[in-house]
């Protein structure tokens, strides 16, 4: 069987290589390179062949996808997923516009990556805005631009209470609060807390 060819490009270099050490305890996967630096990344994938690139969002301070043009440099043939943190202030439609495929945090269990890997590969509509829609869809659950507001909202202004927040957003508060029950019935979370962190886990908040 094909291996499933994967590039890590992180400029921490013990995290790149324990998820490389991860990776390859799966026989489907191949690492066929890590990379510390974007410039070396570049050179790579302009003259390489890939399926799947694994990208820290920043690289000494800097933001990788200034460099998505020049990582893809007109191609589509393989993904990227994007390693988040908590230290980004990017949005998620920003990044699937510049051909994100993919969001994962870098807190994540490195154990997960095998079944992100290989549903990146085979699903094109998981976790990834829409094009011409005003929904995004995670997994099996679809979240309104309108809940993406409150959620990113309850992050952004978590000192407010749901008085002022209501303010914020232009809704009155029962509209509030069903928004936030609705968000923590489809996220299967129980509290604000869960919810932020069900946000962020997802690419949905990109603090």
């Amino acid at each position: 069987m094909k291996k499933i060819n994967i590039v890590i490009a992180d400029d921490n270099r013990f995290f790149c290589e324990a998820l490389k050490d991860s990776i390859e305890l799966d026989n489907e996967f191949n690492v066929k390179a890590t990379f510390y630096s974007i410039e070396n990344l570049i050179n790579y994938t302009n003259t390489s062949v890939l399926d799947v690139l694994i990208l820290d969002v920043n690289f000494n301070g800097s933001s990788s996808l200034n460099y998505i043009d020049k990582i893809r440099l007109n191609r589509d043939d393989f993904k990227i997923i994007l390693l988040t943190t908590l230290n980004n202030n990017l949005t998620k439609q920003e990044a699937t516009e510049k051909g994100i495929d993919q969001f994962v945090g870098k807190d994540s269990d490195l154990r997960n990556f095998k079944p992100i890997i290989l549903q990146t590969l085979t699903d094109n509509n998981f976790n990834i805005l829409k094009k011409n829609t005003s929904k995004i869809i995670i997994g099996n659950t679809s979240f309104t631009k309108r809940k993406i507001e409150v959620l990113r909202a309850l992050y952004d202004h978590s000192n407010k209470n749901e008085k002022e927040l209501s303010k914020i957003l232009y809704i009155s508060e029962n509209s509030l609060k069903s928004h936030k029950r609705e968000l923590f019935e489809i996220t299967n979370t129980n509290n604000t807390p869960e919810l932020i962190r069900y946000g962020i886990k997802n690419g949905l908040i990109l603090p």
